[in-house]
């Protein structure tokens, strides 16, 4: 799975335009999902997912600039209304009314896609607690977060950092996480003594936000509930900045 094929972000308009070479490109692309999501893992097969759907979206929307965009043939010229007018070209028109029908059919199994990764993003989330270690600090932009999953009898530790990421004139809130830790044993370790090592061990968090995870499932914790729980904490900071 880990060397599956992606989906190229403009997959439903770039090279041959037809319906049933997109919809078999599309149908392989999203048997690799339904696989990866039958493990229960999401991503990033979730977040692709609403990129692509979200692509179309915003391509549909574009359509009529986009259509107006195509060469098309002069047929005159009218001096008074200082205008051009313009014979539609037929087979650009084809093209358009072929693409527009992979557009529909692709956003309808998206949704289907979607709508399964919804179900078991909202299954793990809840069958995991969260909870605090301490007290947090003003300053929660950097910290720890620790990871109990069931049937593991080590705690993950890593270290966050919570930025502020500029895309294309948007702001986004993002977490870097870098694992630091996988020696701790959950039956001889509590989580403030955790804290307390981390502390002596790094000297340039004084007082650090820590956060503790449980996680009830035996799932993948790079492909699940690292992700959740990095967007559960994002959430967090957000809310107490």
């Amino acid at each position: 799975m880990e060397n599956r094929k992606k989906l190229d972000k403009y997959w439903f308009s770039d090279g041959w335009i037809d319906f049933e070479f997109k919809k078999y490109t599309l149908l392989s692309y999203l048997k690799d999902i339904d696989h990866f999501f039958s493990q229960s893992k999401l991503y990033p097969c979730f977040s692709e997912l609403i990129e692509h759907y979200t692509d179309l979206y915003e391509y549909k929307k574009s359509q009529f600039s986009l259509e107006d965009s195509f060469k098309k043939d002069i047929t005159g010229i009218d001096i008074q209304e200082m205008k051009i007018h313009f014979e539609k070209n037929q087979y650009n028109d084809t093209i358009l009314e072929e693409m527009m029908k992979i557009i529909e059919y692709a956003q309808n199994e998206f949704k289907v896609c979607l709508d399964q990764g919804e179900e078991i993003y909202g299954h793990i989330v809840n069958n995991i607690q969260f909870d605090t270690v301490g007290v947090i600090p003003f300053y929660n932009k950097e910290g720890y977060l620790l990871i109990s999953c069931e049937g593991e009898s080590k705690i993950n530790v890593y270290r966050y950092a919570y930025s502020l990421i500029h895309h294309n004139k948007n702001k986004f809130y993002g977490l870097k996480t870098k694992k630091i830790s996988s020696n701790y044993h959950k039956y001889v370790f509590s989580p403030g003594s955790i804290k307390v090592n981390l502390i002596k061990n790094h000297k340039d968090l004084p007082n650090p936000a820590t956060y503790i995870l449980h996680s009830d499932l035996k799932i993948s914790l790079e492909h699940s509930i690292l992700p959740v729980a990095k967007r559960w904490l994002i959430k967090e900071i957000a809310t107490a900045a």
